[in-house]
Order: structure tokens, then sequence, then C-alpha cells
């Protein structure tokens, strides 16, 4: 039986839609903050849609983030509330023995650019001290939305001291499947990472369109491999420090778009899939669908 690990879609940009928390840099940090609930909720009907694997709402919950607007205090609490919000949607839905978590971990400063001002060290520091809070309480660690070498290696130096499984995605530059957003090279980012130290390799938050030039990419370091795209016009128009209302949905990938690709990408040999941002539940129903009428066995570990 073919077997396939379907994710979550994105939690973020549906959270602060519903929350109607427009023109907020925080993002879906200040959801958790002020609507636990909505969080709880959503995660909720991510499983119900079908998946087999939710990831913590905590993706804009670093101290670097938060320093900006001096919520650096609300690290710690932040990063628990979005445990638990997972922990009880699970719980929730009676779904403990097929749902697992993934502990989010991102671009410390913000998504889609180099960033030269943080050193390794802080970056391996961060990225250990977030594990640290995780780690009792997630399955397995997955490294989001990789930008450059730089944070990519620092990311899997420090979390393969945890022994937990890592997914490490990176981020492709829109309209080439081979570059990162920082101009990099995909082949060579894969070469700079440890791959022993890693369990799986995916495309996240990336055009739907640059997805399968990068799959090629990624399926000769012989791991499990896969996609999350996002459903986004363009990521271009939003800088450091703005807020996600500067980028818009694109209305032309419907959910039977989605499952088209996916279904190309099962067929190259893909077994993640799942989504980004403006993937909703309804989209990873549909895609659940299509696993059940083909009698794919959905799991929610890579080893």
């Amino acid at each position: 039986m073919k077997q396939i690990m379907l994710l979550d879609g994105g939690m973020g940009q549906e959270l602060v839609k519903r929350n109607s928390s427009t023109n907020d840099p925080l993002w879906s940090a200040r959801v958790l903050l002020d609507n636990f609930k909505l969080v709880k909720d959503l995660h909720i009907e991510f499983i119900n849609s079908g998946s087999s694997v939710i990831t913590t709402n905590s993706y804009s919950c670093t101290p670097q983030r938060l320093k900006r607007y001096n919520l650096e205090n609300k690290f710690k609490h932040l990063q628990r509330l979005a445990i638990t919000a997972a922990k009880e949607a699970i719980m929730e839905t009676g779904q403990n023995n097929k749902v697992k978590i993934a502990g989010c971990f991102s671009p410390l400063p913000g998504s889609y650019f180099k960033d030269k001002s943080i050193s390794k060290q802080e970056m391996i520091e961060t990225y250990s001290s977030i594990a640290d809070l995780q780690k009792d309480n997630v399955d397995f660690f997955i490294i989001e939305t990789m930008s450059s070498i730089d944070e990519a290696v620092s990311a899997v130096e420090a979390l393969s001291n945890f022994n937990k499984e890592i997914i490490l995605c990176f981020c492709l530059s829109e309209g080439d499947g081979t570059k990162l957003f920082s101009g990099e090279n995909l082949k060579e980012a894969c070469d700079a990472i440890q791959i022993d130290k890693i369990n799986g390799l995916c495309l996240n938050c990336s055009q739907i369109e640059d997805i399968s030039n990068g799959l090629d990419i990624l399926k000769k370091y012989n791991l499990p491999y896969g996609a999350l795209p996002n459903n986004f016009q363009s990521v271009k128009p939003l800088k450091l420090g703005m807020s996600v209302d500067n980028i818009k949905k694109r209305n032309d990938i419907l959910i039977k778009d989605f499952v088209n690709y996916a279904i190309k990408w099962l067929n190259s040999g893909c077994t993640i899939l799942g989504g980004c941002c403006e993937i909703t539940p309804d989209y990873i129903n549909g895609l659940n669908n299509y696993f059940i009428n083909n009698k794919y066995k959905k799991i929610n570990l890579l080893n």
C-alpha cells in the first residue's frame, strides 16, 4: 500500500483573516495571544480535513521578531501556548494515536530574505532554545521556509542535538525552482546540509509552478521528500516588519488544481504533502479525498 504523510495547510494567514487582525506585523503570534480558541479550532479543522500531522502555530514566535515590538518576554509563553493549542486540538478530536505534532522552526527575523545581521552563533542558540521548549511535547521538528544556506545549516546543526526526527523545508525564489530566495542554488543548499542529520526534505511556501523543478533536485538525496506550496500571488510586496495584509491570495489555483499538482508530485515519488499560506482546510480535504479514493495509507512519522 502506498504511504503518504499529509501535513496541514497554512495557519498564520488563515488565522489573521478569521481574527480580522489586519495591519499587525505580529501576525499569528498576535492571534495566539488574543484568541487562543481560534488557533485550536483551526488545528481541529485541519485534523478533521485529514491531516496526519499538525504544526505548532509558533512560526512568528521567535525572540528576534518579538523584540521588535518589546514582547521578547512573551517568547516562552507563546511557544508553550502554541504547543497547548495543538495538543488540545488532538485531544478534542480523539485522534491521539493518528495525528502527530510537528514543532515549527522558522526564519528568525523574518521570511523571504537573507539576514546578514544575525550571527551563526545567535541562530544556533535561538533554535536550541526553541527546541528545548518543544522537545518533550512535539513528535518531530519541521524547519520551514529556509531562504538561505546559512540559516538552514544553523537550524539543522542546532536541532540535531535533540534526538528528534527533522524535516527541512527550503523556500524557492519565485519563478525559479532551482534557487532559494537568497539567490543561492537549491542543490548547493542541500549539499551544505549534513544529510545524515535530517529525515526528510521539502519545499514550502513556494509557488506551485516552481515546485516540480525543485523536487527533481530533492529526490537525488535519497530521503523522503515533499511539497507544501503557498497560494500567494507573490510574496515580494512583504518587507521585514510589514503586515501580511500586503500579500494577496491567488484566484487561479483552486482545490482541483492543487490536487492535480499534488498527483503529479506523487507520481514522481513525493511522499510528504501539505500546504502553506493560503492553503486552507478545504484544500487539504480535497487532497485527503484523493488519498482515500486511491487507497493511500497515511503515516504521521517518517521512521
